[in-house]
């Protein structure tokens, strides 16, 4: 074979390689929800921010580059993570650890890089040996993090509480009723703290709902969570019918139940802003949509409501994400008694 034919070959062969390199995380992202694929970003940004804080010598586009352009750099190109090893790795648990990140969020994003590193070695970037050592790295356990939160100034970074709110039934009472009924934005707002109080909705799915979705006149809400990829149908409390019969001529014509700007629906941050708001009238630090998912748990599985029943309402893949939502009672065996 002539020299040119070799070289034409090799050319080829570079192409397809840098192409498969590109393709192995295409392919991935394409498999994956898109709220994963925001997770993913974020744990990035981070490990991006360490990596340029620490004057790590990184390589290919991501050379120089500022927090953005690595973080898309590592999310979209298996070549840029050739600089990677454990030990790099370990030192960004550390610098975590310093910064106050909670022991989960650091669980997470270390089996996020385990998980890119798995790729870029997939795409020959990473040789198996450094892929090995970088396997090795160990998370945290949730005993050693008890340990390490008492050695350390900051234990939490972040809005995101280390515990959920607990509510009482009084408060809850309020929460459905403190709006005014006479104004389009009392409606709405009753629509939502009954929507999330009385079926545990997630803030994503709630927001996300359809007028078609309720069908009032049997009392049904259908919709679709796409943390599990399935739809629900769910019955509605007597407190969710009421509200939405005063509500639902308001939204007359709409595709949205709680429809925003450009015919999309309302975003999650202002349902946030509307449970911080009314956690401050109740004295209550940073009450969030969530603390109404963790109430409803914890209302049911008190109530001893079957475990099965529950995760399946609550649209969990395993019983032990409705304990991880349950609210401990102050007395441990309250209701177990005779």
């Amino acid at each position: 074979m002539a020299g040119e034919d070799l070289d034409l070959l090799r050319s080829i062969a570079d192409i397809a390689d840098l192409y498969a390199q590109h393709e192995i995380f295409a392919r991935y992202h394409r498999r994956q929800a898109h709220n994963t694929r925001i997770r993913q970003l974020w744990d990035l940004k981070a490990f991006a921010t360490f990596c340029l804080e620490a004057g790590v010598r990184t390589t290919g586009v991501a050379l120089q580059a500022d927090i953005a352009t690595l973080t898309q750099a590592l999310f979209l190109e298996a070549s840029t993570w050739r600089f990677v090893t454990a030990g790099l790795i370990q030192l960004f648990l550390s610098w975590m650890e310093r910064q106050g990140y909670a022991i989960d969020t650091m669980n997470v994003r270390l089996s996020t890089l385990k998980r890119y590193c798995r790729l870029a070695a997939d795409a020959g970037v990473l040789s198996q040996e450094e892929l090995y050592r970088i396997s090795r790295v160990q998370g945290y356990r949730h005993k050693e993090g008890r340990h390490i939160d008492r050695q350390r100034p900051i234990t939490r970074r972040g809005a995101k509480k280390a515990e959920p709110n607990p509510l009482t039934e009084e408060q809850v009472a309020w929460l459905k009723r403190c709006h005014d009924p006479n104004t389009p934005q009392g409606r709405r707002a009753r629509v939502i703290l009954c929507l999330l109080l009385d079926l545990g909705l997630r803030v994503g799915e709630l927001v996300a709902l359809q007028v078609k979705d309720v069908q009032l006149s049997r009392g049904l809400l259908r919709f679709y969570r796409e943390k599990v990829d399935r739809e629900q149908t769910h019955r509605l409390s007597a407190d969710c019918l009421q509200a939405l019969r005063a509500y639902l001529p308001d939204v007359a014509g709409e595709r949205y139940l709680f429809p925003g700007y450009k015919g999309r629906h309302i975003s999650t941050r202002l349902v946030e802003y509307l449970l911080k708001d009314l956690g401050d009238q109740l004295g209550i630090d940073h009450l969030s949509p969530h603390d109404c998912r963790h109430y409803w748990a914890t209302y049911h599985a008190s109530h001893q409501r079957n475990l099965a029943q529950l995760q399946q309402a609550g649209g969990w893949n395993s019983p032990a994400m409705v304990l991880r939502y349950y609210v401990a009672s102050e007395i441990a065996n309250e209701g177990l008694l005779p």
